[in-house]
């Protein structure tokens, strides 16, 4: 009766056969002919059940096999218990597999309209997807060592204390690493852009892990790290929809009234006439010490420096020869110069009756 049975190992290996090729049977028809089929439709969890069976490994379906052909051979209660834990632990490591897989996807899909916004962004996509691996295969590799019966509370502790002593210790580099990501993700600005911090000004360049690189208006680099960077007050002109244009013209003091009535209205008309323009106002601000002061704001509706500078250029050729047909004169900067002999300044000032105008020259 013994002889007609088959062979327990002959037996195993059949099994282990017969399991591979139906595990690997069905791993085929999933990852081609579904395939196709979910690629129609709008659902997209059926698009992660097939993208996370595709990354089922070879070496993975073979071990599956090779355990449940195991289970038809007879041996002790050790070496179940072992083959229990060495096929579990091959499970956490595909589980791991498909994970990373699954996460490269998500992080990918969810910032790729960045990265095509922003070339800079892919150092921080590594970035991220190096943070997401380390805290998915750490969690993993705890939860397996958990399940094998090992305490990891100490392990744990250790992990927290070395932790804090790397994040001490790299403290500086680590704050540039998330500001990099904050500049990604936020974007306050980006390459091409055109900003003011501080007395620094330049075209952004580069947006490196951990300095953000601007080329200056004189030619030279100016490297900024990117902690620092964020917290300064950042002017970013690239961004600008309009121009505010102030200016003043001084007046000379002895303007008539009339004059000066005129001269607001041809400043307000001249700008008025000019495309891609918005005037705000146009005052006579103040009498100054030598002068009428008028104060004109206006806005350029673009953000185009050399536009900004050619219609300000043409306004005011416009108002200056505009105040030229009406006999409107400028002011100029004017200076009292008081001059006496020697022997006066000797004694220590001015006589009584010295007449002012001996003693005073004006100077433009």
């Amino acid at each position: 009766m013994r002889n007609l049975l088959p062979n327990p190992y002959l037996l195993a290996l059949g099994v282990s056969l017969l399991s591979y090729m139906v595990i690997w049977g069905f791993y085929a028809v999933l990852t081609t002919r579904i395939a196709k089929l979910v690629g129609n439709t709008k659902n997209k969890w059926d698009d992660i059940v097939v993208f996370t069976m595709e990354k089922t490994t070879n070496f993975f379906m073979i071990m599956c096999s090779l355990y449940i052909g195991l289970k038809f051979i007879k041996h002790s209660k050790v070496l179940d218990s072992y083959a229990d834990k060495i096929f579990f632990i091959i499970c956490m490591w595909q589980f791991a597999v498909w994970t990373h897989h699954l996460l490269d996807k998500y992080i990918h899909s969810a910032i790729s309209k960045k990265v095509r916004r922003n070339p800079a962004a892919a150092n921080s996509v590594s970035l991220i997807q190096l943070l997401a691996r380390l805290v998915v295969f750490s969690l993993i590799f705890l939860f397996t060592l958990s399940n094998l019966g090992i305490k990891i509370t100490t392990i744990i502790a250790g992990l927290g204390v070395g932790g804090i002593a790397v994040a001490l210790a790299l403290q500086k580099i680590l704050g540039d690493l998330f500001s990099s990501l904050s500049i990604v993700l936020d974007k306050p600005f980006v390459i091409g852009d055109f900003i003011v911090i501080d007395q620094y000004m330049g075209e952004v360049e580069k947006i490196g892990l951990k300095t953000t690189r601007i080329r200056s208006l004189s030619g030279e680099q100016i490297i900024f790290s990117n902690s620092d960077l964020l917290a300064a007050r950042i002017r970013n002109y690239k961004r600008m929809r309009e121009r505010r244009v102030v200016f003043s013209l001084p007046l000379v003091l002895q303007t008539p009234t009339e004059k000066v009535k005129s001269a607001v209205s041809i400043i307000k008309a001249v700008i008025s006439t000019k495309k891609r323009t918005r005037l705000e106002r146009s005052h006579f601000m103040r009498i100054g010490q030598n002068s009428i002061d008028l104060e004109t704001v206006y806005w350029v509706l673009s953000d185009d420096y050399d536009l900004y500078m050619d219609i300000h250029q043409e306004i005011l050729f416009e108002i200056k020869m505009a105040f030229e047909s009406e006999g409107i004169t400028f002011a100029t900067p004017m200076q009292t110069v008081h001059v006496m002999p020697t022997e006066i300044l000797m004694k220590g000032g001015f006589p009584a009756d010295m007449p002012a105008d001996k003693t005073s020259h004006q100077v433009s």
